[in-house]
This record gives C-alpha cells, structure tokens and sequence, in this order.
C-alpha cells in the first residue's frame, strides 16, 4: 500500500524561537555551595553560566568584565554582604537584574532586599522552582509584588494553623 503526500503551498510553520537564556553570574561565599548550584544551573539549561565570585567585592568586578543580564547573589556573605553589593550594582549597571538567594524568609529581610534594590528574593530550600517561575513570568510583570503577595498568604496560611 503506497501513501501519497501532497505538497502544501502554504508557508511552512515555524517553531517560535527558544526563550534566550539570560547571561548569568552566580556568587556564593561557600565555594561547595557555589558548585552545585552552578552544576545544577548548568545540567537544568535555565541560565547561561558566564562567571563566579565568591564575595561581594569580587562580584562587582566580575559583572563590569562580563556585563552579565543577571547576578545570582547569595544575600549573607562576610566582607561585603549580598544586600551591600546588590545596592552598588544597581546604582553602577541598572541594567543588571540582581535576584538574592537566602535562607531568610523573615518580612525584616523582605524589605531590606527591597530597599537594596534586588530584583526578586528566592528563598534558598526552594531555589530551583522559585529561579524557574522568575524566569519564565511573563514579561513586564511585576515580580516584587507577586512575591510578597506570595509570602503574605504563606504567612496568613501558617498563621491560621
């Protein structure tokens, strides 16, 4: 039995283009720590990795050699805290989007990242499913409010128990 395949005149469809993976530099004090996150974030595809720093200080020289789309920050580090150099990257590249990781989920520390002018807080223990919902908002939405509007009903949720 033979099959005959017509040839359509029609344009061919095209598949849109893959998301672009923003140009991405992770910091960590903890090189162990650092590692696996750069691993996972290598073996996940959800970033292009460009560069590494393990303080605060090194992290400002490293995003103005690689001018990176996003700096991964762990928010407490000794030296010059995440919070601190997420406030001087923002003022010197205000292009860089500068998302702190930490362990901290207290309100306190919610709005000193605001106030530092981070982009967004993921919360360390669920760090790859808050990075991938970042990542994949939809453009223009307005991450800081969805993320405390988020943390206030986890917050009224444990309340209530």
């Amino acid at each position: 039995m033979s099959v005959a395949i017509s040839a359509r005149t029609s344009l061919p469809m095209t598949m849109p283009p893959a998301p672009a993976r923003p140009r991405t530099v992770v910091v960590d004090d903890s090189p162990t720590i650092l590692h696996a996150i750069c691993s996972l974030l290598e073996h996940r595809k959800l970033i292009e990795l460009v560069g590494r720093a393990e303080s605060g200080q090194e992290t400002i020289t490293v995003v103005g050699d690689l001018k990176p789309d996003l700096v991964l920050m762990d928010a407490d580090m000794p030296g010059m805290s995440g919070l601190r150099a997420s406030l001087l990257l923002t003022q010197t590249f205000p292009g860089v989007k500068v998302v702190l990781m930490s362990m901290d989920s207290t309100p306190q520390f919610q709005r000193a990242c605001a106030g530092c002018g981070a982009y967004a807080v993921i919360y360390k223990p669920k760090f790859l499913s808050e990075l991938y919902k970042l990542l994949n908002a939809e453009p223009g939405a307005d991450w800081r409010r969805a993320y405390r509007q988020r943390r206030k009903l986890k917050a009224q949720a444990t309340i209530m128990r």
